[in-house]
């Protein structure tokens, strides 16, 4: 166990003689990393890194995302990132999903995503986001707050704050459905792809 305890933990940058350290003696960069080492022990074949750069230094993030690249290539994981963060998003997922209020918002490649999103939540979350060739400008926020999950609205969980709402959307929740070539979007003002008005 020792051995397979040190070999883990090399794995992840961390000197195997740090193995019998407590918790409290690492750095928030070393906790992650050892967290992913217990994640790796049982040699799984997905790993859900869940908000994994949360409270880190910029320098630290950069190291635990390189780290799970690295370990994605290494030994052929799938790696599925929860997060809010939007940065991560673009440099490390290849599919994403957004979410809403516990529903699926969007789903698509990132380069979709990120380019030609379709559903008014994800369209609103891009305008919040620094873009760095356009210095200056203005961030926007989404007004109002998110729906409490044990207090959902009717219809669409998004419609009290989207800016295209109808009747409808606070009636009837949205379907799932196909926008695009591997692209989807629940959302009342989209037409199935193929679709003629």
């Amino acid at each position: 166990v020792a051995q397979r305890v040190g070999e883990l933990l090399d794995l992840v940058g961390i000197r195997p003689e740090r193995k019998n350290q407590y918790p409290h003696q690492y750095s928030g960069g070393m906790r992650q990393r050892a967290m992913i080492a217990m994640a790796l022990a049982c040699n799984p074949q997905i790993i859900i890194a869940d908000e994994p750069t949360t409270a880190l230094d910029v320098m630290i993030q950069a190291q635990i995302l390189d780290l799970l690249a690295n370990l994605q290539a290494k030994m052929g994981l799938a790696v599925l990132f929860v997060t809010h963060d939007l940065g991560v998003v673009a440099e490390m997922c290849d599919t994403v999903l957004v979410m809403y209020g516990g529903i699926v918002a969007e789903y698509a490649d990132v380069d979709t995503i990120f380019n030609e999103p379709r559903h008014p939540y994800t369209q609103e979350l891009l305008k919040a986001f620094p873009d760095l060739s356009r210095p200056g400008t203005v961030l926007a926020s989404i007004p109002g707050a998110p729906p409490r999950l044990d207090a959902l609205p009717p219809g669409c969980r998004f419609a009290p704050r989207c800016p295209h709402a109808f009747d409808r959307c606070h009636q009837e929740e949205p379907a799932l459905i196909q926008v695009g070539p591997n692209h989807q979007a629940s959302c009342h003002l989209l037409e199935p792809a193929g679709s003629v008005n």
